[in-house]
């Protein structure tokens, strides 16, 4: 048995895109922030894109316009729930 989630880590960008919109407050954040510092600790601007489709299809993330009119990109509750479990099992192999 092949397990989805482990298809979808072994792309690079995907656990890079959930945590580091899980370091924002309300795991979400105006889209050009958010690119900012997922260049800045994370990865590349590919890595997100190559999982982006991935990760919205699966509705983990999810996108809409704040006050401003910015695109901002979010943490569904289903991303957060993958998120909490991913952190798990690493507190477990540790």
């Amino acid at each position: 048995m092949t397990f989805k989630l482990y298809k979808y880590i072994k792309n690079r960008g995907f656990t890079e895109t959930l945590e580091t919109l899980a370091s924002f407050e309300g795991n979400k954040a105006v889209q050009k922030v958010f690119f900012d510092r997922f260049e800045k600790e994370q990865s590349y601007y590919n890595s997100y894109l190559i999982v982006k489709d991935i990760l919205l299809e699966e509705n983990l993330i999810a996108f809409e316009l704040n006050e401003e009119f910015e695109k901002v990109i979010k943490l569904t509750e289903k991303g957060q729930k993958i998120w909490k479990i991913l952190e798990e099992i690493e507190e477990i192999l540790a």
